[in-house]
């Protein structure tokens, strides 16, 4: 916000020591623009790179966290000693770890919010879904009124959210979300709306959310939950076949199998290239 105030001031500034020398008022206007759009690029710049380059430390740690989860999990696979329960229990310990660290050095982060206005939502949309990631939902929900909702998984965390809240907000969350994102990018909206109906037991209104997906996106998964919806076959209602991302949403337990490095790098919360700060 600072960045944009003294951009602002710039511009004013030079335009009226133009106008002093200048009896047209085109030059002074065009020379005011010039210099508020240069200060402004220079100052989002400057504070845009030591954003990103602590979102990039952070996304190193979760890195370096998984990459020590990978190794206690191929450990174990090489050589079993102990329980799997007790080694997963091991393995979920080590990235939360990792994920607090993380939101200790993006907490860092705050006193450049004043200088650049989105870096505090973009921000905040991390942390929330690190918090998420690792079940720390008191904080997931007092960040979540902040964020930018930039991809279907982060709006499906907020319905999250809003369901286990009881909150009124959630079929209008809904009804943006599935505007937002259409056709493939819907499927885990529609879908994780259409389980939350059947969970409290609006079988109707998720028979009517599936059916109007059905016609927008083919997909396996919507039409065989349209199936058993429309037969009565409600026991047989099941999101599973979404994989890591349905599971990311801590609303059913993955199943039991044999944990593997490919698995963990599907995990949708994984860190994915580097983050820029404009």
């Amino acid at each position: 916000m600072l960045s944009l105030f003294i951009a602002i001031s710039c511009g004013i500034f030079s335009s009226f020591l133009a106008s002093t020398k200048m009896e047209s008022l085109g030059w002074p206007i065009t020379i005011g623009i010039v210099s508020f759009l240069v200060v402004a690029i220079i100052l989002n710049r400057h504070f845009g790179k030591k954003l990103t380059s602590v979102v990039n430390r952070v996304q190193e740690m979760l890195t370096e966290s998984q990459n020590d989860a990978f190794k206690m999990i191929n450990r174990f696979q090489s050589k079993p000693v102990g329980s799997q329960k007790i080694m997963e229990k091991n393995v979920e310990k080590k990235v939360e770890v990792g994920v607090i660290q993380a939101l200790e050095v993006l907490d860092t982060i705050q006193p450049l919010f004043k200088w650049s206005l989105l870096a505090e939502r973009q921000i905040n949309t991390l942390k929330m879904q690190l918090n998420f990631q690792i079940k720390r939902f008191d904080e997931a929900d007092k960040l979540m009124p902040g964020i930018f909702v930039l991809e279907p998984l982060t709006l499906c965390m907020k319905m999250v959210r809003q369901y286990h809240n009881n909150s009124p907000e959630l079929d209008k969350t809904y009804k943006k979300g599935i505007k937002k994102f259409k056709y493939e990018k819907g499927i885990l909206v529609h879908s994780l709306y259409a389980w939350i109906l059947v969970k409290r037991k609006d079988v109707d209104r998720a028979l009517e959310v599936l059916t109007n997906a059905k016609e927008k996106i083919d997909d396996e998964i919507i039409q065989r939950n349209w199936q058993n919806v429309a037969n009565n076959k409600i026991h047989l209602f099941s999101n599973a076949g979404l994989g890591e991302q349905w599971y990311a949403l801590h609303l059913d337990k993955p199943p039991k199998q044999r944990t593997g490095k490919g698995q963990m790098k599907g995990n949708p919360m994984a860190p994915k290239g580097k983050r820029r700060f404009f």
